[in-house]
């Protein structure tokens, strides 16, 4: 099934998607009282934020979903 989308109504949806997602992730990170996503990451993986695996795995997840977004973005412009 195709659907017709205006480009800008579009460009608007996939914009407000990666708002969210950063969003999110700032979130995650402000918990933790970082700012990077790596730093989690490997803090969970390393045991220096023993507690931090969920939150690592979701912030992986998001990283790559705003990844695709991303690509999305660019495809339009």
């Amino acid at each position: 099934m195709a659907i017709s989308l205006d480009p800008e109504v579009a460009r608007d949806l996939i914009e407000t998607k990666l708002r969210v997602l950063t969003e999110k992730i700032d979130s995650i990170l402000n918990k933790w009282g970082l700012s990077s996503i790596d730093e989690l990451i490997e803090g969970a993986k390393t045991g220096k934020f023993p507690e931090a695996e969920d939150d690592a795995i979701d912030l992986q997840n998001l990283r790559d979903k705003r990844s695709q977004i991303e690509k999305l973005l660019i495809k339009l412009q």
